[in-house]
């Protein structure tokens, strides 16, 4: 029974590590830029342009909000995924671990303000559009800036701090492969880069941002075809 259950946790470790591959590097940034796009900041400047469009659009903007439960559960699975099967440093895994849980916790808190608060915020400035009330503009944008902060600053900086964190326990783990060991370095030194540019210099997070999407899905899905042929030399092994 003890042997069927770790291979079951294995396999589920593996998926987990797929799966956050899968959401945050190609799925995540196919709603980012696709279907929440030309309700966002980056692509429409306008604030009324904004809110017309999320209202219009209410559907298309919740189903997306709702899709981002999934990266943001399977980026903090990731953590625990590839962390149990880290063999040193393991205080450093663990506070990673705990770091990773807490960015989810304020990643879900933007993710619901998205989804429920942002657009009855845009239904009324949509509806007074003819007058705008000044008071009701800047409640919608500072709603707007609240949830993008949880998100995209909160959240992910404190995904990428944890990142930083398990590398001590990914380096100290003798048969974890070495060019998988410095690629996540370089990931998550790039992350933190982009979260300092994203609070100070927003218009040049851009390129640091994909260069940290388009590392992150190798980085995981290597860690989990390392896990996977670890066990498979175990039970050969055995």
């Amino acid at each position: 029974m003890e042997d069927k259950f770790s291979k079951a946790s294995i396999r589920l470790d593996v998926l987990g590590l797929f799966l956050a591959g899968l959401n945050n590097t190609f799925l995540a940034l196919l709603v980012a830029v696709i279907i929440h796009g030309p309700g966002t900041t980056a692509n429409q400047p306008d604030l009324l342009l904004r809110a017309s469009w999320i209202t219009e659009n209410a559907v298309l903007w919740k189903a997306g909000w709702l899709f981002w439960f999934a990266p943001t559960l399977t980026f903090s699975w990731s953590y625990f995924a590839l962390g149990r099967h880290l063999d040193s440093a393991r205080e450093w895994r663990n506070l990673a671990i705990g770091v990773a849980l807490i960015a989810a916790a304020v990643d879900i808190v933007g993710v619901l303000v998205n989804l429920t608060v942002l657009p009855e915020i845009a239904q009324e400035v949509v509806e007074t559009i003819s007058g705008p009330d000044p008071t009701l503009l800047v409640l919608f944008q500072s709603i707007e800036k609240f949830a993008n902060n949880l998100t995209n600053i909160g959240g992910f900086g404190l995904y990428s701090l944890a990142g930083v964190l398990i590398l001590p326990s990914v380096f100290a783990t003798s048969d974890y492969p070495r060019i998988l060991a410095w690629l996540g370095a370089v990931e998550w030194t790039i992350s933190l880069i982009a979260t300092g540019l994203l609070i100070v210099a927003p218009s040049a997070a851009t390129i640091p941002l994909v260069v940290s999407f388009i590392l992150y899905a190798p980085w995981v899905w290597g860690s989990g075809i390392w896990i996977y042929r670890k066990s498979s030399r175990s039970e050969f092994l055995d």
